[in-house]
């Protein structure tokens, strides 16, 4: 499974729900606000082991440098999405 997470994890508990409920193997995508986790020490250190996706696009927006995670574009998402099946989304 997919798991979309949007919210910033310094606002909400999105990302600490879907770490929650994931099963192995299942893919983590920071999207939306949620990009400052993968460059968030913190973060960086809880999200190590996990497979993890970051929306390029949505770093650029926020002026944000590459951090931990696979760099991502839509169409990268779209794949993945296509390969994978219908993702859960996280979102407040």
């Amino acid at each position: 499974m997919i798991h979309l997470i949007m919210s910033s994890p310094f606002l909400t508990q999105d990302l600490e729900q879907a770490l929650q409920y994931r099963n192995q193997g299942d893919a983590l995508v920071l999207m939306q606000d949620a990009v400052v986790a993968a460059v968030s020490p913190l973060w960086q250190a809880k999200l190590a082991d996990e497979r993890l996706y970051v929306m390029n696009e949505d770093l650029l927006a926020r002026g944000l440098g590459e951090g931990s995670g696979l760099s991502l574009t839509m169409t990268g998402l779209v794949a993945l999405i296509e390969a994978e099946g219908s993702p859960h989304s996280w979102s407040c």
